[in-house]
C-alpha cells in the first residue's frame, strides 16, 4: 500500500491529480490523504510581500473550504475503493514545518501543475508550488490538467546524487512502469560524447527497465528540452530535486520549471 497526499486549496480541485491516484490504485492499494486548505488570505500575503496576480473579484478574506470539494474527494475515493483521510486546514497552517512533517510520513505527493493556488497567482510554478517543491520530504509528482496516459519514461540525467536519488525513488514507487520504454538523457552542448558514470548508469537502469536507451544531446537544454519532450507523447519525466538543496543542478531546476509552466508532461521530483 502507498500513502499519497492529495493537496487542494479552496475550490482549486485537480481532477487529473485524482486520476493519477486511480492509476496507482490499479496496481496496488492506496491510502489517499486529502489535505484541504481554505482560500489563502490576501491581506496576509500583502504583508508578506508576495508577488500576486489577483482577480479583483477575490474577497480580501479567508473563504474557508467549500463543502462540495471535500465531498467530491470522499465520493471519488469511495467509488474507486480507495482508502482515504480528510484533513482540513486554514491558510495559517501553510508553512514549512507543517509540510516537512506531513510529507515525512507519506510515500508520494501529487500536485496539479495548474490548479494549486491558481486564484492567487495563475502563472505556474507560483510561490506556493515552489514552496512545496522545496519543503516536501517525500517525492512529488506534478501533473498537467489534461488526460494522462503513461506510455514511456524520460530520465533527465546529469550524474548527480540528487538525480540518482530521484531515479531510485521512482523505481520503488512505480515498479509497474518497468516494462515501458525508458530514455535517459544527458544534455550538454559540447563536442564530447562522454556521459558521467555511464557504466554504472547502464547497470542500474538495465536492472529496473526492460527497454532502455541512454543518449547524449548536444544542445542548450533551456531552449530545446521541453520541445523534445513534447515529441515523446504520454511520458513521465524524472527530474531530480528542483533546487531543494544547495548542490542541486541548475539543469534540473530550470527545465522542470519550464516544463511545469508549459504542462508538457507529469514530472517526478525527489531529493
Amino acid at each position: 500500500m502507498k500513502k499519497i497526499l492529495f493537496v487542494c486549496d479552496g475550490d482549486n480541485y485537480s481532477h487529473e491529480a485524482f486520476e493519477f491516484i486511480k492509476l496507482i490504485q490499479q496496481h496496488e492499494s492506496v491510502l489517499a490523504k486529502g489535505i484541504f486548505f481554505s482560500t489563502i488570505e490576501i491581506t496576509e500575503l500583502r504583508y508578506a510581500s508576495y508577488p500576486l496576480d489577483i482577480n479583483n473579484e477575490l474577497p480580501d478574506a479567508e473563504n474557508g473550504i467549500p463543502p462540495q470539494v471535500t465531498e467530491r474527494f470522499v465520493n471519488q475515493c469511495k467509488a474507486n475503493h480507495i482508502q482515504y483521510l480528510v484533513d482540513e486546514k486554514t491558510a495559517a497552517d501553510w508553512n514549512r514545518e507543517f509540510w516537512e512533517k506531513e510529507s515525512r510520513f507519506a510515500d508520494l505527493m501529487i500536485v496539479s501543475q495548474k490548479m494549486l493556488c491558481a486564484n492567487i497567482e495563475a502563472k505556474q510554478p507560483n510561490m506556493y508550488m515552489l514552496e512545496l517543491l522545496r519543503w516536501t520530504d517525500c517525492p512529488v509528482l506534478t501533473v498537467p490538467e489534461k488526460k494522462i496516459s503513461v506510455e514511456q519514461i524520460i530520465g533527465a540525467y546529469d550524474g548527480s546524487e540528487e538525480c540518482m536519488h530521484a531515479l531510485t525513488a521512482f523505481c520503488k514507487i512505480f515498479p509497474q512502469y518497468s516494462h515501458l520504454p525508458a530514455s535517459f538523457v544527458y544534455i550538454k552542448d559540447e563536442n564530447s560524447d562522454a556521459i558521467p558514470d555511464l557504466a554504472l548508469l547502464e547497470e542500474y537502469v538495465n536492472a529496473h527497465f526492460k527497454n532502455v536507451e541512454i543518449k547524449k544531446l548536444h544542445w542548450e537544454h533551456k531552449q530545446l528540452f521541453t520541445t523534445w519532450v513534447e515529441c515523446h507523447k504520454n511520458s513521465v519525466i524524472i527530474a531530480g530535486s528542483f533546487g531543494r538543496s544547495a548542490v542541486s543542478n541548475f539543469f534540473q531546476k530550470s527545465f522542470a520549471e519550464q516544463a511545469i509552466q508549459e504542462q508538457v508532461a507529469p514530472i517526478f521530483l525527489a531529493r
